[in-house]
C-alpha cells in the first residue's frame, strides 16, 4: 500500500512539472526614447514639426503598450496587422481614452541604432526614437 501511494505522489509530481513547464509568461521590453516628433495629419498627409529631446521609458508586453511621459498613456493592442517589407510591423490598438489608433514599431537604424515606436490616429500621429534597454 505504501508503494503505490508514494508511486501515485511522484506520478502526481511529474504531472504538474510537467503542466508547470509548458506555461509561457509574456515576455516584456523596455525602450528608452530619445526623441520625440510630433506631427499633424491632413488628408493623409502627415506634416512632421521638430524632433524634441526626451528621456523616458516605454513598456511593451504581448497585448498593452505604456508610454511613461507626464501623463501616462497606456494603449491595449486589439489586432496584429502585420509587418512591412521594411521589417515595421504595425497593430490596431485603443489607448486609455477609449480612442483607435495604429502602434509601429520599426526595427534598429543600421546607422544610428535607434529604433522607432510610432503612435497614429486619425489626425494626429508622432513616433519616439530610442534604444532597447
Amino acid at each position: 500500500m505504501l508503494s503505490k501511494t508514494f508511486f501515485m505522489k511522484k506520478f502526481l509530481f511529474v504531472i504538474a512539472l510537467t503542466c508547470l513547464s509548458f506555461t509561457t509568461f509574456a515576455q516584456t521590453k523596455f525602450f528608452r526614447a530619445v526623441d520625440l516628433t510630433i506631427g499633424l495629419k491632413d488628408s493623409g498627409k502627415i506634416e512632421w514639426g521638430e524632433s524634441s529631446p526626451q528621456s523616458l521609458l516605454i513598456k511593451i508586453e504581448n497585448n498593452f503598450m505604456v508610454i511613461y511621459s507626464k501623463e501616462v498613456q497606456t494603449f491595449r493592442v486589439i489586432t496584429y496587422d502585420g509587418q512591412y517589407d521594411n521589417g515595421v510591423k504595425r497593430w490596431y490598438c485603443c489607448d486609455d481614452k477609449g480612442i483607435n489608433c495604429y502602434l509601429y514599431i520599426a526595427p534598429e537604424d543600421e546607422k544610428t541604432k535607434l529604433m522607432t515606436i510610432g503612435i497614429e490616429y486619425l489626425d494626429l500621429a508622432y513616433y519616439y526614437r530610442g534604444r532597447q534597454e
